[in-house]
């Protein structure tokens, strides 16, 4: 016979379990195994309430976190983006200044300012600062994209990782539900391994 296996709702399994110890043709053995089994699913029960109540806690716990990292990030690139607008801001200043003290008098100029060639390298010059500022600040911006995206994958990675430890920690092999009930391998709080036999048909 083909074994079928599928999840199980624990609440309609006990249903069914005490369904099936209301037959009174049932010998001894059976009953006992009926009732072993009724003990493993409030276990059940009761731990997949603990997990779900510990997972949810982690859950919030890293959101928290997440939320805090977050709002250290966006200060610092608020006070990054202050300093670079200040900067940009003065440099604009400076050119400002040179070219009116250069419109105020050409004559007295003409002799001792910067010649054309030279007023062309400082304005070069004043460029290259500019755009290397601008470059530092795409670059920390995608900085700052970079590790929020590292957050984000840590905090889709916990949930998942709870899940496994919680299937490691809490171990049913094999429920199996057919013309049989059969729970195998499932160690109670203190180690002690219970097998419930003989199989319990209707």
């Amino acid at each position: 016979v083909k074994n079928i296996f599928q999840d199980v709702n624990i609440s309609e399994l006990m249903k069914k379990l005490d369904i099936l110890g209301d037959n009174g043709n049932l010998r001894n053995e059976e009953q006992v195994a009926i009732i072993q089994a009724g003990t493993v699913l409030s276990l059940c029960e009761k731990w997949l309430k603990q997990i779900e109540g510990t997972e949810a806690a982690l859950t919030q716990k890293m959101m928290d976190l997440e939320n805090e990292k977050k709002g250290y990030l966006e200060e610092e690139l608020d006070y990054r983006k202050q300093a670079l607008d200040q900067a940009y801001m003065k440099i604009q200043e400076l050119e400002a200044t040179l070219y009116n003290a250069l419109q105020q008098d050409p004559g007295r100029w003409a002799s001792e300012s910067l010649n054309e060639v030279q007023r062309e390298d400082l304005r070069a010059a004043v460029e290259k600062v500019r755009r290397q500022i601008l470059r530092q600040s795409r670059e920390f911006d995608s900085q700052i994209l970079h590790e929020r995206m590292e957050l984000l994958q840590q905090a889709q990675q916990r949930p998942r990782e709870l899940s496994s430890k919680a299937d490691q920690q809490y171990p049913l092999e094999k429920v199996r539900i057919g013309g049989a009930l059969t729970l195998e391998g499932w160690e109670n709080s203190q180690g002690d391994q219970i097998l419930l036999s003989p199989e319990c048909s209707h």
